[in-house]
């Protein structure tokens, strides 16, 4: 058995800080890291020829490492095949066909350690002048690397791919090593051809000879990877509000550090956290990562026995924290504290979390997402098998819906915080049941330790404001007007009818359904539904609301549809004593004097009418009450002015709401904005767009504006600074290059910034 700090120092390629002559081939090869490395996914193949050699497969996305995502057309991906060399391995080539929706991206080739540190290569693609060869003679691009000392040079053709031989020899000990045995990768990128909703596979073919004699006995690896979806990442919604639908999703409570019952981890093994524990494959289930239970993460990362391995982070569960990012404190012995999944990956790949969800709704988008967390700095080597004081080898997970490859995480940095993770799933026309997988996804152990937390499978629910919000008052037998708002992260919460009850909880439809097409706008998708309808005497008392869902037939499925929009309560008055003479605003509008906001208004039939509220808003959704005016009654018209003593910076919308004298029939004007033209800047941009970014510029004074607009994953993919003069302009940008998708604009000016959510449509 292994003692702790080798125990810890376990499983990993070496970093190699210089130039180093590998496999004898002849050559050095300079060495560097490769940066922006982002794993998409990868399979669970490994194979132990008796274990004389382990093998693994993955793939890398280039484009996208920082922060997660969604592989998409035009991505640079790279291929890793890993083994581990445990006894003499000759006449050692790899070979692949690249298959449909990837084109090979030219001078990739090469070999690598799972610290994605280059140690031979890149080979040229052309047939006998190295190791490696690019080869698209016979109709099928192909690639072939011969591996380990006096490997042959690779040709084309048959001759080359024809052939059983020019592979070399790999020695357990050669370098990488990897305590007495060799470890390292294949590598080679692909540029993502395929199109949205296209599926694509990817196969690799080791070849080798274990025998221990001088006869040939070739034995074939292929390797199939189950596949991987193309989509494009609409990041999370904002105001996802069901519950969880995963069975363990935050892995509960408990006094017991170690939780007694597993969890749904089906590639690795459960045991319980100690000092040495969990190993590599293993996993554990704990309220606090310190085997002590202290519950500070103070003090030496180092030969530190309240540390697994002497390295691990000492932290609390994820659920609930008041600071995300920070996580819970670790639970004192015997306390109660939250559960959370420790997983120690090793380089075969393996699940972490698997679930089958059922009575999910079709045509819905759904956000899969986990909280994740790199909690070892310090579990790196050098070449020399000593610490190298770096975090190793980083997480990098999978999430795979029915086993197919939708998002991968990133590589998750050390920087003792925890990260949400995730994408958005939008179920088929007919599905209601689908298996949702968390895989562990980076190339080896030497770090990778990671912690997972509540696991959300989630609906993003429409927001639903009705206007008025609480009592609708009329006179039997006269016309009366509800309003609903329904605003939604997607487009696709178009189908809605109204419904009617008598008491407020048993609903009845008063329609079949209808549909609309909302229309974005402040980077929400929105709609307006109105309905006119006259009242009797019979229906005071009952109740209103709308419904909607993403289809007619979810709209009569009590738990696809959603109803959040608030009942109104309709009173209704006998038509020869009715109280109620309709109230109308007649105009209402605003301007800026001198940094503040002066609104007027002019109403008419005032009689009922106790009081207006001045509602004020910074993003034209949420309003709050700034200011109160009296009626002034016994007028067929009155007008009213009203200052806003706060002052305006930049934008800022108004409505009014009209108090009646029962409180029954409360209503709400337009919505009005004001901009503040002499201390902020604005900008209005045409969205959706096409080829062409315009945009409607306002500035203050003269001067220096940027533009950056970035892509869903934070990169900057088109940059401009541009001198305008003080008042309007009117900008375009080309943007043909771009795909499809949702973008973020900033500009910047005088140290002030305003961001627009974007859609760029084909």
């Amino acid at each position: 058995m292994r003692n702790l700090y080798v125990s810890k120092l376990r499983n990993t390629f070496f970093s190699l800080p210089k130039c180093v002559n590998l496999f004898a081939r002849g050559k050095t090869s300079f060495v560097f890291p490769i940066c922006c490395i982002f794993i998409i996914g990868v399979s669970s193949p490994s194979f132990t020829n008796g274990q004389a050699l382990i093998f693994s497969y993955s793939y890398e996305n280039v484009t996208r490492n920082s922060g997660g995502g969604t592989l998409e057309n035009g991505d640079i991906i790279e291929v890793h095949a890993l083994v581990k060399v445990n006894d003499p391995t000759k006449n050692f080539y790899y070979v692949d066909t690249i298959g449909t929706g990837t084109s090979f991206v030219s001078g990739s080739l090469k070999l690598v350690t799972n610290e994605g540190v280059l140690f031979d290569g890149p080979y040229t693609d052309n047939s006998n002048d190295d190791e490696g060869v690019y080869d698209v003679s016979n109709g099928l691009p192909r690639i072939r690397i011969n591996i380990g000392t006096a490997a042959g040079f690779a040709k084309s053709g048959t001759a080359g791919f024809g052939s059983t031989s020019g592979g070399g020899t790999v020695n357990p000990g050669d370098k990488p090593k990897f305590y007495g045995t060799t470890l390292f990768m294949v590598a080679y990128q692909l540029k993502i051809t395929a199109n949205f909703g296209d599926t694509i596979h990817l196969t690799g073919n080791y070849y080798f000879d274990t025998a221990n004699k001088k006869t040939s006995n070739i034995k074939t690896l292929r390797f199939t990877y189950p596949g991987i979806k193309i989509i494009q990442n609409s990041g999370l919604c904002t105001n996802f509000s069901s519950a969880s639908f995963t069975a363990d999703s935050s892995f509960g409570t408990g006094t017991i550090q170690n939780r007694a019952l597993a969890a749904i981890v089906p590639g690795y093994t459960k045991i319980n956290l100690t000092s040495g524990a969990p190993q590599d494959g293993y996993y554990s289930i704990v309220n606090n990562t310190s085997p002590t239970q202290k519950t500070s993460d103070a003090g030496a990362h180092s030969s530190n026995p309240d540390r697994v391995f002497n390295f691990w982070d000492i932290i609390g569960d994820h659920t609930g924290a008041s600071d995300p990012a920070a996580g819970n404190s670790p639970a004192a012995k015997n306390a109660n504290g939250g559960y959370m999944l420790v997983v120690n990956a090793a380089y075969p790949t393996g699940e972490a979390f698997r679930q089958t969800i059922y009575d999910v709704c079709p045509n819905t988008n759904y956000e899969f997402s986990a909280w994740v967390r790199n909690i070892c700095g310090f579990c790196g080597l050098d070449v020399n098998g000593a610490s190298s004081n770096s975090p190793g080898v980083l997480p990098n997970l999978a999430f795979a819906i029915n086993d197919i490859d939708y998002y991968t995480s990133g590589d998750i940095p050390w920087d003792k915080t925890w990260k949400k993770r995730g994408f958005m799933y939008k179920t088929g026309p007919n599905e209601t049941s689908f298996t949702i997988s968390i895989k562990n996804n980076a190339a080896g152990g030497g770090g990778n330790d990671w912690v997972l937390d509540d696991i959300k499978l989630a609906t993003c629910y429409p927001n639903l404001i009705m206007n008025p919000n609480d009592t609708a008052a009329a006179c039997s037998g006269s016309p009366i007007s509800v309003t609903d708002t329904v605003k939604s992260y997607f487009n696709n919460y178009n189908f809605y009818r109204w419904e009617k009850s008598s008491d407020g909880i048993n609903w009845i439809p008063l329609t079949t359904g209808n549909t609309k097409t909302p229309v974005l706008q402040n980077g929400l998708y929105l709609y307006y539904v109105d309905t006119v309808f006259k009242p009797n005497q019979i229906d005071s008392g009952t109740f209103l609301r709308l419904k909607v869902a993403t289809s007619l037939d979810n709209l009569t499925d009590g738990k696809c549809a959603v109803n959040n929009s608030q009942k109104v309560f309709l009173k209704v008055y006998n038509a020869k004593t009715c109280p109620i003479l309709e109230s109308r605003i007649l105009n209402f509008n605003g301007t800026i004097i001198n940094d503040r906001s002066l609104l007027k208004w002019t109403s008419e039939n005032e009689d009922n009418i106790k009081e207006y509220e001045i509602e004020k808003s910074m993003d034209g959704i949420h309003f709050s009450t700034t200011g109160k005016v009296l009626p002034m009654k016994g007028r067929n018209e009155a007008g009213y002015t009203f200052i806003d003593q706060e002052r305006i910076s930049n934008a800022v919308y108004y409505r009014l709401k009209l108090i009646t004298a029962d409180n029954g029939s409360n209503k709400y004007s337009k919505i009005i904005t004001l901009y503040n033209r002499n201390s902020a800047f604005k900008i209005i941009a045409v969205n959706p767009f096409k080829n062409l970014l315009k945009l409607e510029v306002f500035l203050p004074a003269q001067g220096s504006i940027g533009f950056n607009l970035c892509d869903i994953y934070g990169n900057v993919v088109n940059r401009n600074v541009m001198q305008l003069q003080k008042g309007n302009s009117e900008l375009s940008f080309n943007v043909y290059n771009l795909p499809a998708g949702i973008y973020i604009l900033r500009a910047i000016f005088n140290g002030s910034v305003l961001q627009n959510k974007l859609i760029k449509t084909n």
